[in-house]
């Protein structure tokens, strides 16, 4: 059965200006250019494009280390900027994409490698406490499945939570899939399938809000070929970009995450269809969205 990116450009690696292939599927244009900006100490206009690149390559699961680079980069103009906070968040994500990147002394400046290790740091032991306190991770299609609870706290290390505000308010709604397709490929074992969920934020209070730890759990609503799954819950770290809810009337921010998926050779093609459910901790109070859509999981 299958189962389921001026300032000083020199912060930057002098071997930006060289930037390996791009894959040329949606997406790669913005993130070619967000890359030369990077490369050029453009970090602002870097930051706008490689948000771009990032949001259009999420939407193609095929180009997830693509993605990582946009993430990457992205971290990089953060970095640049002073916005440390952002910075690790981005690395994150591209971590998450890519665990196994790795910058080298001789191409990236020691303050893009500090933040970028600080956040695998961050990333693995969030995953170690994981592993140590939670059930396994759920296979699309298993016969059992556990609930675990992934939450990254985005504060900053050891700081103190900021205060919540005293005038306006804080609302997040219009959580929905930002990928709305996952495939797991015949063959895969323990693969991990990157997603994202959208949501929106007003603020009306004046000032950034920050987001204390977001968690996501996915679970299985429907799945024709094999009853017995719906109900299954799967819920792995989870991470928020940005790291606060800006002093805006509107702004979309989006949660990462991944499905864990298993599909054993030659079994017959199915699909299931998974929720998804989001618990944002802010300053402002906690708050839990549910998608109002559905994401598809096609098991080949």
């Amino acid at each position: 059965m299958k189962r389921a990116r001026g300032l000083v450009a020199g912060i930057v690696c002098l071997a930006l200006s060289a930037p390996g292939p791009v894959s040329l599927a949606s997406g790669s244009d913005d993130l070619a250019r967000g890359i030369r900006e990077v490369a050029e100490g453009d970090f602002e206009n870097a930051v706008l494009t490689l948000d771009a690149a990032a949001r259009a390559l999420s939407r193609d699961p095929a180009q997830v280390k693509e993605l990582a680079q946009a993430y990457l980069h992205l971290g990089i103009a953060y970095v640049a900027l002073g916005q440390g906070e952002r910075a690790r968040a981005s690395f994150k994500e591209a971590l998450l994409r890519d665990k196994d990147l790795r910058l080298s002394p001789d191409r990236y400046s020691p303050k893009v490698i500090t933040a970028f290790e600080d956040a695998r740091r961050e990333t693995q032991a969030a995953r170690a406490e994981g592993k140590r306190s939670k059930t396994p991770f759920i296979l699309l299609g298993a016969g059992a499945a556990g609930l675990a609870v992934g939450a990254i706290a985005l504060a900053g290390g050891g700081s103190e939570p900021s205060p919540p505000p005293t005038t306006g308010d804080v609302r997040l709604t219009g959580a929905r899939f930002a990928t709305p397709v996952l495939v797991c490929p015949d063959g895969s074992q323990g693969l991990d399938l990157p997603l994202a969920i959208d949501f929106e934020a007003a603020n009306t209070t004046g000032v950034p809000v920050g987001i204390l730890s977001v968690s996501s759990t996915l679970i299985i609503v429907t799945s024709p070929a094999v009853p017995s799954e719906v109900g299954f819950a799967s819920s792995r770290e989870t991470m928020v970009v940005p790291g606060s809810v800006p002093a805006l009337p509107s702004a979309t921010l989006r949660a990462s995450t991944v499905l864990t998926c298993a599909n054993g050779t030659g079994d017959a093609p199915r699909f299931n269809e998974w929720s998804g459910r989001l618990t944002v901790s802010t300053s402002a109070g906690i708050f839990t969205l549910e998608t109002a859509d559905r994401l598809r999981v096609n098991i080949p």
